[in-house]
C-alpha cells in the first residue's frame, strides 16, 4: 500500500492521459474501467467483486465539505464519519501526508470488518482552499491496489468550485423528523442527528458530551425462520461480528440478559436483550453496552442496536443511555417504529382528565416481598397510588411515576413495567382492576374507592390536581445527610409568582440519582416553570428539561409562599428561609 501515497500529488502538478475523465462536485478523476457506477446524494461509487475468488473493491469519492482549517482535524472528522462510525475501525490510524500547491492530502489505513469478513479501509482527504474532499477504498483484497492508485493519481480539484455540502455521510439532519431505511418507519428524537449509511441509520444526541458515545442503529432486516430467541441469539453474534468486537460474560453466566419475548401495544412481537462487549485492542479495552431490539414482522426480523460506552464517574459505572432524558428518547423511538408492510392496532392516549373515576387515588395495599425489620413475613403495608387513565389503562403501584404524568406516554410505561401496569373497568360504582398477576375489585362509597386487595378492603382517596400552581420565595433543602451528617451546602431554589425560578441545588436533590453524571439537574440555572398533570416542569435558558412529580401535597393555591412545599416521587421538603 506504500505506493498510494506516491500517486496523490500527480494532481497539482500535471493532468493524466487516461481514456476517459468524470467529473463529480469539484473532483475530475478517470474511473476504474468495466466497474458498477453507484450513486447516491452526495457520493458516487465504484464497486467490483470477482464471484469465485470472493474478493472485492469499493471506491467511493464524497462531495466536498467545508474545511476547519486545519487538515489534521479535517482528516480527524472524515474517518471518524466514514470509517470509524460504520465501520467500528480504530480511532487513529496510521497515517502519511503530502502537500503541494495549496492542497494538503492525508491518507490513513486501518482494519474494518465487512459481512462478518476481514477488510482494510484506505480514506484519502485533500484539504485545502476552505475546501475537504474525501476518497474511501474499502476491500479485501491487496491485488486492488493497483487500481486505487491509478484513481487517486489522476484525480484533480477545482478550488475555484463554491462547496455547498457540510458534512460528509451520505445524508445528516437535526430533529425530530421521521426517516425511513427499508422497511423502518422511524420518528428521531428531536434534538438528534441522523446519519445515513449503506449498512443503516444511525442516531445521536446532537448535545452528547464529546467524552461519551451513544448510538442507535437501525439495521438491515434479517430473514430467519426460527424462533424470536434463536433471531436474537443470531442478530446478537452478527453484531458483535460486524462491530469487530468480543463479548463479555453476564452475571447470569451468559452474554447478555432477556427480556422475554411479548406482544407490544402496536401489536407487532419483540424480543429485547441487555450485554456487554469490548472494542478494541490492548490488556483492557474500552466496554461498551450493546443492547438490542428484534421485532418480528410478517416473515422477517427488524432489527434496531444501541450502543454506548460504558464511563466512569464518582466511584461509579454507567451508560449515557441511563441518563433518564435518553432513555426516554431510546424508549419513544423504539415503541414509535413503523413498518411500510404492517398495520399496526388502535392505541388511544390515556388522560387522567376523563369520566368516572380517571385521576389520581391514593391509599394503603398490602404488599408481599422480602422478610426485613418490621415485615419479617415480607408483609407490610405501604402507601399505593391507583392511577385511572381514560383509555382504560390502569397504574397500581408504590411508587409515583419520577417525572409525574405531564407528557406521560402510558402505552410505553407499561412495556417497562408490565407488573403494576393493567386495564381496568368500572360501571355503576362497581369495577375491577385487572393486572398480570391478580384481579383487583373496586367500588366507590361514599366518595371514597375501595380497593380489595388479598381478600381486605383498602380506602383511596383522590388527589386533586393543582394545575398552573405558582411559588413565591426561596426555599432550602436540609444540609444534612439522611445520616443526618453535616453537608456545609445548604440545596436552594427561588421561585417568583410570575412563573420563573433560579436553581442552585434544589432540583438536583429531587431529580434522585446516586451517579452525578446522570443527574441532569447537577449544573445550576434559571429559568421557567409550570405545573401541571402532577409534574412540574422546569425549561432551563440553556434548553434543558426537567419534569419533577408534584403531588401538591399539603399545597394551597391560595398561598403561594407557604412554609414547606413537597417535591418528587418521595415528597422532599423544602423549607422557606
Amino acid at each position: 500500500m506504500k505506493k498510494i501515497i506516491s500517486f496523490l500529488f500527480l494532481v497539482a502538478i500535471m493532468q493524466q492521459a487516461f481514456c476517459q475523465t468524470e467529473t463529480f462536485d469539484i473532483v475530475t478523476y478517470t474511473p476504474p474501467k468495466d466497474w458498477t457506477k453507484g450513486t447516491k446524494e452526495g457520493v458516487v461509487t465504484y464497486a467490483t467483486i470477482n464471484t469465485t475468488t470472493g474478493t472485492f473493491c469499493v471506491l467511493a469519492i464524497y462531495a466536498s465539505v467545508t474545511g476547519l482549517d486545519d487538515s489534521q482535524k479535517d482528516f480527524d472528522k472524515e474517518w471518524k464519519d466514514l470509517v470509524m462510525t460504520p465501520y467500528q475501525a480504530a480511532a487513529n490510524p496510521k497515517t502519511e501526508a503530502q502537500t503541494a500547491n495549496g492542497w494538503k492530502a492525508i491518507t490513513g489505513i486501518g482494519t474494518i470488518k465487512i459481512e462478518n469478513n476481514d477488510a482494510f479501509a484506505i480514506l484519502t482527504v485533500f484539504s485545502g482552499f476552505g475546501k475537504v474532499v474525501s476518497v474511501l477504498a474499502t476491500s479485501n483484497d491487496q491485488s486492488y491496489a493497483q487500481n486505487i492508485d491509478d484513481l487517486l493519481g489522476n484525480i484533480k480539484l477545482d478550488k475555484t468550485k463554491k462547496t455547498v455540502a457540510t458534512n460528509n455521510t451520505v445524508n445528516t439532519q437535526t430533529s425530530g423528523g421521521n426517516g425511513t431505511f427499508g422497511s423502518v418507519i422511524y420518528t428521531s428524537p428531536s434534538g438528534w442527528n441522523i446519519e445515513k449509511f449503506p449498512d443503516g441509520d444511525i442516531l445521536t444526541p446532537a448535545d452528547l458530551p464529546k467524552t461519551q458515545f451513544m448510538e442507535i442503529w437501525v439495521m438491515p432486516s434479517m430473514p430467519f425462520s426460527g424462533t424470536m430467541e434463536q433471531a436474537l441469539q443470531k442478530s446478537y453474534d452478527e453484531t458483535v461480528a460486524k462491530l469487530n468486537a468480543t463479548k463479555m460474560n453476564d452475571v447470569n453466566g451468559g452474554n447478555y440478559s432477556t427480556v422475554a419475548a411479548r406482544k407490544s401495544f402496536r401489536g407487532w412481537e419483540y424480543i429485547r436483550c441487555s450485554g456487554g462487549i469490548h472494542i478494541g485492542a490492548g490488556e483492557y479495552p474500552p466496554e461498551f453496552g450493546l443492547d438490542l431490539f428484534i421485532i418480528k414482522i410478517n416473515d422477517r426480523f427488524e432489527q434496531i442496536a444501541v450502543l454506548n460506552k460504558r464511563g466512569n464517574c464518582d466511584y461509579s459505572r454507567y451508560y449515557p443511555s441511563e441518563k433518564l432524558n435518553y432513555h426516554n428518547d431510546i424508549e419513544n423511538f423504539l415503541f414509535s417504529l413503523q413498518f411500510a408492510d404492517w398495520k399496526e392496532p388502535v392505541a388511544k392516549p390515556g388522560s387522567i382528565k376523563g369520566d368516572g373515576i380517571s385521576g389520581v387515588w391514593e391509599g394503603i395495599s398490602l404488599s408481599v416481598g422480602m422478610a426485613k425489620p418490621g415485615a419479617e413475613l415480607g408483609a407490610e403495608l405501604k402507601g399505593t397510588y391507583a392511577i385511572f387513565f381514560s383509555n382504560g389503562q390502569v397504574y397500581f403501584g408504590t411508587k409515583f411515576p419520577k417525572e409525574g404524568l405531564a407528557e406521560l406516554n402510558t402505552w410505553i410505561r407499561a412495556e417497562q413495567n408490565r407488573r403494576d401496569w393493567g386495564t381496568y373497568t368500572f360501571s355503576n360504582g362497581k369495577g375491577v382492576i385487572k393486572l398480570p398477576y391478580a384481579d383487583i375489585p373496586l367500588r366507590m362509597e361514599n366518595n371514597k374507592l375501595i380497593l380489595t386487595t388479598n381478600k381486605t378492603d383498602h380506602g383511596f382517596i383522590n388527589i386533586p390536581l393543582v394545575d398552573d400552581a405558582r411559588f413565591n420565595g426561596t426555599y432550602a433543602f436540609s444540609s444534612k445527610t439522611f445520616t443526618g451528617e453535616e453537608t456545609g451546602k445548604t440545596p436552594l431554589i427561588s421561585f417568583t409568582a410570575d412563573g420563573k425560578f433560579t436553581d442552585n441545588g434544589g432540583i438536583s436533590i429531587m431529580y434522585h440519582t446516586s451517579v452525578s453524571c446522570l443527574n441532569e439537574a447537577k449544573e445550576p440555572g434559571s429559568g421557567t416553570y409550570e405545573v401541571k398533570n402532577y409534574s412540574v416542569i422546569f425549561n432551563y435558558t440553556d434548553g434543558r428539561k426537567i419534569k419533577i412529580a408534584f403531588l401538591g401535597s399539603e399545597y394551597d393555591k391560595k398561598n403561594q409562599s407557604p412554609a414547606m412545599i413537597a417535591f418528587s416521587t418521595n415528597e422532599d421538603p423544602f423549607y422557606k428561609k
